[in-house]
């Protein structure tokens, strides 16, 4: 029989316990999954950035994108779903629609009207940034009139380089306004916590 010291026992003990522990803890600190591999329940919601997120675009009661604001990772894509109604997607851009609610240095984007239920559009977002979109359908209403507006947050971005962090422009309609103070509340804490 060989003897084995008690000091090589307790250290082939140590060592068998911290791979055994190794093995359980891989991975539980990593905010892009629950452990699994798999992403979490909340991946796409605000401070956990998804590689992909979908906004549902409903007309009833009203017009509504949902959930309004989304984060995902760069070169993370969204795809808008239409489940009732005549819809679009419109990033605020000088190019494009309105004022000037993108990351500097963006082409304009946006998607054709998108009609009937099922129809999509996706977009994926290359650079870092706070993107403030809009839906410019005019139906019985401007649906940017009712407040029909979104974000996606692309990364973890500077808040304060973001044109998108900006106090909303005066000529925007007041329910956007409104949206645009609320998701610029919710925003700003997330992104200046960091990952």
């Amino acid at each position: 029989m060989t003897h084995v010291s008690r000091r090589t026992a307790l250290r082939s003990a140590a060592i068998a316990v911290g791979v055994a522990l190794g093995g359980c803890l891989e991975g539980t600190t990593d905010r892009g999954s629950d452990g699994d591999g798999q992403p979490p329940e909340d991946a796409g919601a605000l401070g956990t950035p998804a590689e992909r997120t979908t906004v549902t675009a409903n007309s009833q009661p009203h017009p509504k994108f949902e959930p309004q604001v989304v984060h995902v990772v760069e070169g993370g894509t969204v795809e808008w779903l239409v489940e009732t109604g005549r819809h679009d997607v419109t990033g605020y851009h000088e190019d494009g629609h309105g004022p000037h609610r993108s990351p500097h240095g963006v082409d304009a984007w946006g998607s054709e009207r998108l009609s009937g239920v099922g129809s999509s559009y996706e977009q994926t977002f290359e650079q870092a940034g706070v993107y403030d979109y809009v839906d410019t359908q005019q139906v019985c209403t401007s649906h940017e009139v009712a407040g029909n507006v979104g974000r996606v947050v692309v990364g973890w971005p500077d808040p304060d380089d973001e044109p998108a962090m900006a106090d909303p422009q005066p000529e925007l309609p007041t329910q956007v306004v409104r949206a645009i103070d609320l998701f610029n509340e919710e925003t700003r804490p997330v992104l200046e916590d960091g990952p």
